[in-house]
């Protein structure tokens, strides 16, 4: 098992996405949380992606204005190279649809759900989950 911790970026399925997310930023944001947006209901959203979809919506959370506390070197330095960022209203909504089925529906759930973690685990996404409601533009 590789490394993991309660943050949403204490993961090597984070460290390895945040690695492509540079040269890449929305596209790979878009490809991250469309795949989850596209699924059924009967779709199994495995723990690696799931730990991908947090670290994409996390970035579109920072984007939008609303970063995490300690955001990681790559994702500060990002925000300080792209400033000021207009995040389109569907990548809000794909984040939050994406950490909805994160939080009800994965195996990344069920494997926190089974530890003694759990409620650290929760706690970082809905923090996460809120700042990306803070983020919605009033309709």
């Amino acid at each position: 098992m590789g490394a993991r911790a309660v943050g949403n970026f204490d993961n090597d399925a984070a460290r390895d996405w945040l690695y492509d997310f540079g040269e890449n930023d929305f596209r790979l944001i878009d490809r991250t949380l469309a795949g989850v947006a596209g699924m059924i209901a009967a779709d199994e959203l495995d723990a690696w992606e799931a730990q991908e979809v947090l670290v994409a919506a996390e970035c579109v959370a920072a984007a939008a204005g609303f970063p995490p506390n300690h955001p990681p070197r790559e994702l500060a330095d990002w925000l300080a190279e792209n400033s000021p960022i207009l995040v389109k209203p569907e990548f809000i909504e794909m984040a939050q649809k994406a950490v909805n089925r994160v939080l009800s529906q994965s195996e990344l759930r069920d494997e926190w759900l089974a530890s003694d973690e759990f409620d650290g685990w929760e706690t970082a996404v809905l923090d996460l989950q809120a700042r990306l409601n803070q983020a919605k533009p009033e309709e």
